[in-house]
C-alpha cells in the first residue's frame, strides 16, 4: 500500500512538471519583476544599446501577445472588467535564447481599467551577456488577432499565415491558416481593408480545417470587417446585432455573432475590426431542408460588373448585375434566378399579383425590406442583397437575407431620417397588396420588429456599450491615430438619433400603408421622398 502511494505522488509530480513544462517552457525567458533603478543603470553601463530590438515575440500564459515593429510595442489584451485589480500574467518570451528580461515600469502601482483605458505603456528591458534594449507593452480591453506572414496581405489572393487569437476568459487559438484582403470600393477607396481568414491543416495553407474561434465559435474561416467608412466603427455592429434580434438561429441566413477586436498582420497594428464568422452557403442552405444543397441556389444583387470576384454574372431589365455565388449545377448557374427575373419584369400587375404569390417567400421579403429602411442601408436593396432560390414541389421560391451593412445610420451625416427609399419589388408588393394580405404582414412584422429591439431605448443601449468597449479598451483611440481618423473618441449620439427618428417616420408611414381608409385602394409609393412631401397616393 505504501509502494502504491508513493508510486501515486510519483506519477502526481510528473504530470505537474510536464504540464509547467508545456505551459511555462524553461527555455522561454520570462519577463521578471521592476528590479531597483540602480540595478537597471548597471545593467545598461555594463552593455552596449542594441541597434534592434533583443526580443519581439512574447507570450501571456502561452498566447501570443500582438506586436507592433514600428512602435516597437506590444499588446496583451486583458478584458475590460478588472477595476482596480490586474489578472494573472505570465509574460514569457519563446525562442529569445540568452535573453533575459525584466519591467522597468511597476503596471501594478496603476488600476487595471485606467491603464487600458488611456493606453498607458510600460517599459520592459531585455539584456544580453553585452548587449540591452527596450520595448514598450500596452494592455488592451480586446480580444488581439496576430496574422503572422513573412509577406504583405494581397486583395483576393491567399497566402500562408499563422494565425494566433487571444481574448480575455477564452482558451486561446494558435493555428496554421491563409488570409487574403477582401472588399470591393473600400479597397480602392480607403486604405484600412477587410480581411478574410480560413484555418488550415498545414502551414502552406493546403487542406482547410475547422478550429473553436473564441468568442465566435467552431469554424473554418473568419472574417475582419474594417469599419472603414465608419469613422465610428459603429454601424456594422449595431446593423448585424439588431438583424439577430429579428432571426432565429434554425433559418438560413440567421444571426452573425460579431466582436470587437484589435488586429496586427507582419508585426504592424492595424487597428479596431469587427470580427465575424461569414455565412457558410451549403450549411445555410441545408437549414431548408436535407437536399437544400444539392438542389438549391444562391444570387448576391451586385449592382454593377466592375467587381474583381470570379464569379458568372447576369442583368436584369434594368442593368443591374447578380452574382452566381452558389449553384449545383455549373451548367445552367443562373437557370434558378430566371423566374425571379422575369417577376421583376413584368408589367401587368394581375400576373404580378399571381406570380408574386407563387414564388416569394412574402415574410422574407417584408422582413428584409423593412430592415433595410430601418437602418437607412442605402447600398443594401440595389448592391449586397442575398437573393436564395430554395427549390420546392410546385418550383422556386424566394427569400431574402443581408451582407455587408456598413453604409447605414446616415453614415454621410447629410441623408434625411424621413427618407423612404426606393424597393421596387417590395413597394410593388405593397401598393398591389398581393393576395390582401401583404400590408396585414407588413404591419404585423414591423410590430414584431419593433417589440424586438427596434426601438430607441435598446438602440441607445447597443450604442452605449459599443462605446464602453472602444473607449475604455484604449483601442478607440489606438485606431484613429492608425488611420489618421478625427475622431479620438466614439460618441453616438448622431446614429441615436438617426435610429430614433427613423423608427417614428416608418411607425407613421406604415400606419398610413395599412390604414383601413386605403384597405382595396391601389397605393402609389413615391421613393427617395420625405414623409411630409406626402410620398403616398392612391387610387
Amino acid at each position: 500500500m505504501k509502494r502504491l502511494k508513493l508510486m501515486t505522488a510519483i506519477l502526481a509530480m510528473t504530470a505537474l512538471l510536464v504540464c509547467t513544462v508545456a505551459l511555462f517552457s524553461p527555455y522561454a525567458p520570462v519577463v521578471g519583476p521592476v528590479p531597483d533603478i540602480e540595478d537597471v543603470w548597471a545593467i545598461e553601463d555594463a552593455r552596449e544599446e542594441s541597434g534592434a530590438p533583443l526580443v519581439t515575440a512574447l507570450e501571456n500564459n502561452g498566447m501570443r501577445l500582438g506586436y507592433d515593429a514600428q512602435e516597437n510595442t506590444f499588446y496583451c489584451p486583458v478584458g475590460l472588467d478588472n477595476g482596480e485589480e490586474w489578472p494573472g500574467l505570465h509574460l514569457s518570451a519563446p525562442g529569445a535564447t540568452g535573453v533575459s528580461l525584466c519591467f522597468v515600469d511597476d503596471y501594478t502601482y496603476d488600476w487595471c481599467a485606467d491603464a487600458i483605458r488611456d493606453g498607458w505603456a510600460y517599459q520592459i528591458l531585455a539584456y544580453t551577456d553585452d548587449a540591452y534594449s527596450y520595448a514598450s507593452l500596452v494592455f488592451t480591453g480586446l480580444p488581439i488577432i496576430s496574422l503572422e506572414t513573412q509577406e504583405a496581405l494581397r486583395p483576393h489572393e491567399d497566402i500562408p499565415v499563422r494565425v494566433s487569437v487571444s481574448a480575455a476568459g477564452e482558451a486561446g487559438l494558435t493555428a496554421c491558416g491563409r488570409a487574403h484582403e477582401r472588399g470591393d470600393t473600400s479597397l480602392r477607396m480607403r486604405p484600412k481593408h477587410g480581411i478574410k481568414v480560413e484555418f488550415t491543416r498545414h502551414a502552406d495553407g493546403t487542406r482547410k480545417t475547422e478550429q473553436e474561434m473564441p468568442l465566435l465559435g467552431r469554424t473554418d474561416e473568419f472574417i475582419l470587417i474594417a469599419c472603414s467608412m465608419d469613422y465610428l466603427l459603429i454601424r456594422d455592429k449595431l446593423s448585424w446585432d439588431l438583424w439577430n434580434g429579428i432571426s432565429s438561429e434554425d433559418e438560413a441566413f440567421g444571426p452573425r455573432e460579431t466582436a470587437y477586436c484589435e488586429v496586427f498582420a507582419g508585426d504592424a497594428y492595424l487597428g479596431v475590426y469587427v470580427m465575424m464568422k461569414p455565412y457558410d452557403y451549403a450549411q445555410e442552405l441545408a437549414r431548408l431542408g436535407a437536399d437544400a444543397p444539392a438542389a438549391d441556389s444562391l444570387y448576391r444583387l451586385a449592382g454593377r460588373s466592375v467587381h474583381e470576384f470570379d464569379k458568372p454574372l447576369i442583368q436584369d431589365h434594368r442593368g443591374m448585375y447578380y452574382e452566381q455565388h452558389y449553384a449545383p449545377s455549373g451548367e445552367t448557374g443562373h437557370a434558378a434566378l430566371l423566374p425571379y427575373l422575369a417577376l421583376f419584369a413584368e408589367e401587368d400587375d394581375a400576373v404580378f399579383n399571381e406570380k408574386a404569390l407563387e414564388l416569394l417567400d412574402i415574410d422574407s421579403v417584408i422582413r428584409y425590406a423593412l430592415f433595410v429602411q430601418a437602418c437607412g442601408m442605402t447600398d443594401n436593396e440595389h448592391n449586397n442583397l442575398y437573393i436564395v432560390a430554395h427549390r420546392t414541389e410546385d418550383g422556386y421560391r424566394y427569400l431574402f437575407a443581408p451582407w455587408d451593412l456598413d453604409v447605414s445610420w446616415g453614415r454621410d451625416d447629410d441623408e434625411n431620417a424621413e427618407v423612404w427609399y426606393d424597393f421596387p419589388i417590395f413597394d410593388r408588393l405593397v401598393e398591389l397588396d398581393c393576395g390582401g394580405v401583404v400590408r396585414d404582414r407588413l404591419a404585423a412584422i414591423w410590430k414584431q420588429m419593433r417589440e424586438n429591439g427596434f426601438s430607441g431605448e435598446n438602440v441607445g443601449s447597443l450604442l452605449d456599450g459599443y462605446n464602453a468597449a472602444l473607449n475604455d479598451s484604449g483601442a478607440f483611440y489606438r485606431d484613429a491615430e492608425r488611420w489618421n481618423r478625427p475622431n479620438a473618441y466614439s460618441e453616438n449620439y448622431n446614429i441615436y438619433s438617426y435610429a430614433a427618428a427613423r423608427f417614428e417616420m416608418m411607425d407613421r408611414r406604415i400606419a398610413e400603408m395599412t390604414s383601413e381608409a386605403l384597405r382595396g385602394h391601389r397605393l402609389r409609393i413615391q421613393g427617395y421622398t420625405t414623409f411630409d412631401e406626402g410620398p403616398l397616393s392612391y387610387e
